[in-house]
């Protein structure tokens, strides 16, 4: 039976599933080009699709395909949809969620802007996905050099993987940092002895002089251990991806008063 289409808000979305069913109708039942719109028009039973149904009947028969959906486009959308939607595409964020999740839900939306001037081809997709990606996914694609992959599907496949590697370090190390953080608590459970709160060693000019001396940093917390370990870091400076060690570290020493305890987020 050919595809129906109800009451209510349309939206471009719904306009390109009726599309969508509708062609899908075409290639099982084998409808030829000249009797397309006329095989499903009927089907749409929304006020202003009957409406402008009754008013064009005569010109369903010599209408092609292509004309047919520009104008329940132009029936249907406001007219800024087209700019609307593209701006949908090149806004959307991956954020917290997974690769696959962010590049379906991106090309989804691209489907919608599927035969205007607006629809992003694959190159442009790729740049859009590129651009909004996660940080570290990002930092990930960098080192392994996926820029040098021509096809973009071959280069979605590859971002998908380095990202499934991203998310499983990371599940690692929160279970990692779980662990630890039972641990820690079981000992200050059973633990009754009090330690001083960390005091810094003064190591710089007495009350009343000169108020620029340097603060020592205080030691490594497990956490931070934990999350340096995992990260290829510096125990020394603190960098994660530091590429060296701390006995090979150069970097100066880091004043307390400027640090900030690492987090999984850094």
């Amino acid at each position: 039976k050919p595809p129906t289409m109800g009451e209510g808000d349309v939206d471009a979305s719904v306009l390109w599933d009726w599309f969508n069913r509708s062609e899908n109708f075409f290639r099982q039942k084998l409808i030829t080009p000249e009797n397309r719109v006329v095989s499903i028009a009927w089907g749409m039973s929304g006020v202003h699709a009957v409406r402008w149904l009754s008013a064009n009947s005569p010109l369903l028969d010599a209408m092609s395909w292509g004309d047919y959906k520009e104008h329940m486009r132009t029936l249907f959308l406001p007219s800024d949809w087209e700019h609307a939607g593209r701006m949908d595409v090149l806004r959307l964020q991956q954020g917290s969620r997974s690769f696959v999740e962010f590049s379906l839900d991106m090309m989804g939306r691209n489907n919608l802007l599927a035969g205007t001037d607006s629809f992003f081809n694959d190159e442009a997709l790729r740049d859009t996905m590129d651009a909004n990606m996660d940080r570290e996914l990002a930092r990930e694609c960098n080192r392994e050099n996926v820029t040098s992959i021509a096809s973009f599907w071959d280069w979605l496949d590859e971002v998908k993987r380095l990202d499934e590697r991203k998310q499983q370090r990371m599940e690692e190390i929160e279970r990692t940092l779980a662990r630890i953080n039972a641990k820690s608590n079981n000992n200050r459970a059973t633990n009754t002895v009090t330690r001083p709160p960390f005091q810094p060693r003064n190591t710089g000019a007495p009350d009343g002089a000169n108020t620029g001396s340097f603060t020592p940093m205080p030691k490594l917390t497990d956490n931070e251990r934990a999350l340096l370990s995992a990260n290829g870091g510096c125990y020394k400076c603190r960098k994660f991806w530091a590429g060296h060690v701390g006995a090979r570290c150069t970097a100066p020493a880091i004043d307390a008063s400027k640090y900030k305890t690492l987090t999984s987020r850094d």
